[in-house]
């Protein structure tokens, strides 16, 4: 009777895990090779930066930006006389200061 038992239940399961452990084996193979192959470009990415690093140091020092004497500077004690023509003007349009806003909706 048990052995009847066995031969029925308990052998068809053994039989169908031992293939799923099969199954899984090779899961765990294509997993190992796929995670090798991660490391590696994680290793090469990491020596990648590793050089850039180097360079962006080494051309820090050389690449100062040259300082331009000829730029002109604002001069706040000049006043520029802009006709508004037929522009729209908020306030008094004979005021002594003006802002002027410049735009252009392109």
């Amino acid at each position: 009777m048990l052995r009847k038992v066995f031969l029925i239940f308990i052998l068809p399961l053994f039989l169908f895990s031992c293939e799923e452990l099969n199954n899984v084996s090779e899961e765990l193979k294509v997993l190992k090779e796929n995670q090798d192959l991660l490391l590696k470009q994680q290793s090469d990415l990491i020596k990648q930066i590793a050089s850039l690093q180097t360079a962006v140091k080494n051309q820090g020092s050389k690449a100062q930006p040259k300082k331009n004497n000829k730029r002109k500077t604002p001069n706040p004690n000049i006043s520029h006389n802009i006709p508004i023509g037929n522009s729209v003007v908020l306030g008094n349009p004979n005021a002594k200061v003006t802002v002027t806003k410049f735009t252009d909706f392109q």
